[in-house]
């Protein structure tokens, strides 16, 4: 008998570990005031805003987290695991125009934030690997087959 629920653990573990990557984008901040004081232990609310094409493109995604800033005023936080304002973080197309990623910072406790800023969203060295397997060209084919290479990979 402790085998079998031994081999259904072990199955259910391996089934568990082919999920999809996380729908999420790591984000880290040094938090300040305008006199540039470090904002220490501090409740804050980020806004994040994605917009499409260009900095002030239309908004294809908004969320906003409430955290704490930690002694060094840092806060760690994940893009699309916040409260969605305007549309889906999974229904975003990363793969139709260029996005940029505006951060705004309410540290008041209402709801005017302080734009920090809008810079393009750029690739990691993961994703620039990945995108060699978007380039398979044909290199032959007959009627019944057709074969793809990957330029060496």
């Amino acid at each position: 008998m402790k085998q079998i629920l031994s081999i259904i653990f072990l199955l259910y573990v391996a089934t568990a570990s082919f999920a999809q990557a996380p729908q999420g984008i790591p984000y880290q901040s040094a938090l300040r005031n305008n006199s540039g004081s470090v904002l220490s232990n501090q409740s804050v609310s980020i806004r994040f805003t994605i917009h499409d094409s260009t900095t002030s493109g239309t908004t294809v995604y908004q969320e906003t987290q409430n955290t704490t800033t930690n002694n060094q005023g840092i806060v760690n936080l994940n893009i699309g695991l916040g409260t969605p304002v305007t549309g889906s973080f999974s229904t975003i197309n990363w793969g139709h125009n260029a996005k940029f990623l505006q951060i705004e910072m309410n540290v008041s406790g209402g709801t005017t934030y302080t734009n920090l800023g809008t810079q393009q969203m750029m690739s990691v060295p993961f994703a620039l690997y990945s995108n060699s397997a978007g380039e398979l060209k044909q290199s032959g084919s007959n009627s019944q087959t057709l074969i793809y290479t990957n330029d060496g990979f």
